[in-house]
């Protein structure tokens, strides 16, 4: 009989898989000029060394996130410097566990659910991002939480948990209409459903109270800067250095063409950038907010492919979701499933290379870094077609 270990004892391999990543970075760091670390750690770490002053984090240029983040790492400089790193793995730790929830929840197989979770947990790709000092962990913590309690069926901490999520990254905002939709047309309860009801309300409201009160707070204490940096920013922001946005490179040449010409036309395109992405992630919200795992998933997808800005960080915010649509996924045919993996890792592969010789050694390869983005779009929306077609297909309830 094959060895099937516990939830445990997977989330104990994937913990000690972490901190061997966490020891290696930090003897790497001391031994090499290329760091393990990420540079958006020692952002973290400076913001937090400035709110233990007493003073601004936002003191630490280019830290554009929520003072909470620099207040929850303050351990970085009072205990030991990599505190940040093991709490970031615990979060990835949750995120395994989480899904294992959410799939015994829709009432899958213990082995289903644990291979979901293995799906997430012995992602290499996941350990090294957190074991390097990406925050984003903490966000999936509070996006798989937020969509356990609207499946439970309990929309005030529902709504407490997107706020909070809302709060650390402003894209999941997009899961406010279909957990709304979910919450007023999905209830057990026939005589229930409605529009309008106690569930409904209950997740507006905490959500608004949550959301305001994080705002007012973070507003008299440290004024307009929060907002700009915490908001405002990632709301305008365009990289036009490098990014996987199939419209870097328009962007990009707009930027720096005749100065008034160019203005124009690159506010112009980003409204224009935006209109694909809100449509679909609409769409997507009203067809199958039933489906709440695939509804999230698609508009995630449909979200970070269309962006104008993309890094690979952004690619986390739906792998911490494709695992939910493991009892799915398994259907596939081999060769069905390699139609998107292989044109995402060959177009992963190819912007990496480009964006190393434009970084590093100043070579002309804007053009080919757009074609790597073209391919990321097309293996994308390859991955948006089977996710839907796997037999998830459904006729919503009606609005």
């Amino acid at each position: 009989m094959m060895f099937q270990p516990t939830l445990a004892q997977l989330l104990a391999i994937s913990l000690l898989l972490r901190l061997c990543l966490i020891l290696y970075g930090e003897i790497h760091d001391r031994a090499s000029l290329l760091k393990y670390t990420d540079v958006d750690y020692r952002v973290f770490t400076d913001a937090a060394r400035h709110v233990t002053e007493g003073a601004s984090p936002y003191l630490r240029h280019t830290y554009r996130y929520t003072p909470l983040l620099a207040i929850l790492l303050q351990p970085n400089i009072l205990l030991i410097p990599w505190f940040g790193k093991l709490l970031f793995s615990v979060g990835d730790l949750a995120i395994g566990s989480l899904t294992y929830s959410i799939l015994s929840h829709s009432g899958h197989a213990h082995s289903t659910c644990l291979t979901g979770a293995a799906l997430w947990l012995l992602n290499p790709l996941a350990a090294g991002v957190s074991t390097r000092g990406n925050a984003e962990a903490l966000l999936g913590c509070l996006v798989l939480c937020t969509l356990l309690a609207v499946k439970q069926g309990r929309p005030v901490w529902g709504g407490v948990l997107l706020s909070l999520s809302v709060h650390l990254k402003i894209y999941p905002i997009i899961y406010s209409l279909p957990m709304f939709l979910h919450l007023a047309y999905c209830n057990p309860q026939p005589s229930k459903r409605s529009f309008l009801n106690s569930y409904t309300v209950l997740f507006v409201v905490s959500f608004v109270i949550v959301q305001t009160a994080l705002l007012s707070l973070f507003w008299y204490v440290y004024g307009y800067e929060f907002l700009y940096e915490t908001y405002i920013y990632h709301l305008i922001r365009s990289d036009t250095r490098h990014n996987f946005s199939p419209y870097f490179y328009l962007l990009y040449l707009t930027k720096y063409s005749a100065p008034i010409y160019g203005a124009v036309m690159s506010s112009a395109l980003k409204f224009i950038c935006f209109l694909p992405q809100a449509l679909l992630c609409a769409l997507f919200a009203i067809k199958y907010f039933d489906k709440l795992e695939l509804c999230l998933v698609v508009q995630t997808i449909s979200f970070v492919m269309l962006n104008k800005v993309a890094t690979s960080q952004y690619f986390l915010w739906y792998l911490w979701l494709i695992p939910l649509t493991y009892p799915q996924l398994r259907a596939f045919a081999l060769r069905r499933t390699l139609c998107f993996v292989v044109p995402w890792v060959a177009g992963q592969g190819v912007w990496l290379l480009t964006g190393y010789l434009i970084e590093f050694e100043c070579d002309n390869c804007f053009l080919a870094m757009h074609f790597a983005g073209i391919a990321f779009l097309i293996s994308h929306s390859a991955m948006v077609y089977n996710l839907i077609s796997s037999n998830w297909v459904q006729v919503a309830h009606p609005i």
